[in-house]
């Protein structure tokens, strides 16, 4: 069946991004196949362990291929991480893109806060990889960081368009940068644990839509 037009271009979106972070270009759709089965199976192993206890030959025997197909698709381990990190990026953003362009929108925050939460804790070991992988190779976090935007553009865009907002009294930098707020709290209570609240604190999820609310100021909506 065809791709849609959308499709397409997030087929080409994907292509660009692990061209950029260094995966041989795959021209034959069987050897693009064996590739994608090949990330596939490496992002379900990072979901449950440390890349860097996982060996090329356990991911090999996982994609039921040999080291050889491996290497004629990818340099090294690093590689294909940063092609996990390419392929996680492009599943995760259309889902929480989803939550801020379909929920009632006084909804929005609350959904969108309670699936991140539970996004980080269910893949806490995959995302303290892609950390310390994005240390060295900042590009490998880009598609992450594209998400990021898109989904505070997805809200701006539900916000504008309430007929009771006085859209002259939205800071779009300040809504911009609650999203911000909102990953940043996320990836440092992930890694650094500060406290008092953790990512399984019950109240985490409300206190983090309060701080992403305190940052917007948005003029009063009624109901």
């Amino acid at each position: 069946m065809p791709l849609s037009m959308t499709e397409a271009a997030v087929a080409i979106e994907i292509e660009d991004d692990l061209a950029k972070v260094g995966v041989t270009p795959a021209v034959q759709s069987r050897s693009r196949a064996l590739r994608d089965r090949l990330i596939r199976e490496a992002l379900a192993i990072a979901r449950n362990q440390p890349f860097d206890d996982v060996s090329i030959i356990d991911i090999c025997a996982a994609a039921s291929c040999s080291t050889g197909a491996f290497y004629s698709r990818f340099p090294d381990k690093i590689t294909l991480f940063k092609a996990v990190m390419v392929f996680a990026a492009a599943e995760s953003g259309p889902l929480l893109e989803g939550i801020v362009r379909e929920a009632p929108f006084e909804e929005i925050l609350p959904r969108l806060v309670k699936a991140q939460v539970d996004r980080y804790l269910r893949q806490s070991t995959f995302f303290r990889s892609a950390f310390k992988v994005s240390l060295d190779a900042e590009q490998a976090w880009e598609p992450f960081r594209r998400n990021a935007q898109n989904l505070a553009s997805a809200y701006i865009e539900r916000l504008l368009a309430l007929p009771a907002i006085d859209a002259e009294h939205v800071s779009l930098e300040r809504v911009r940068f609650a999203f911000q707020v909102m990953y940043g709290v996320l990836n440092n209570t992930l890694i650094n644990r500060p406290g008092p609240f953790v990512l399984e604190s019950d109240e985490f999820p409300a206190l983090l839509e309060d701080a992403m609310l305190a940052t917007m100021k948005l003029p009063p909506i009624p109901a």
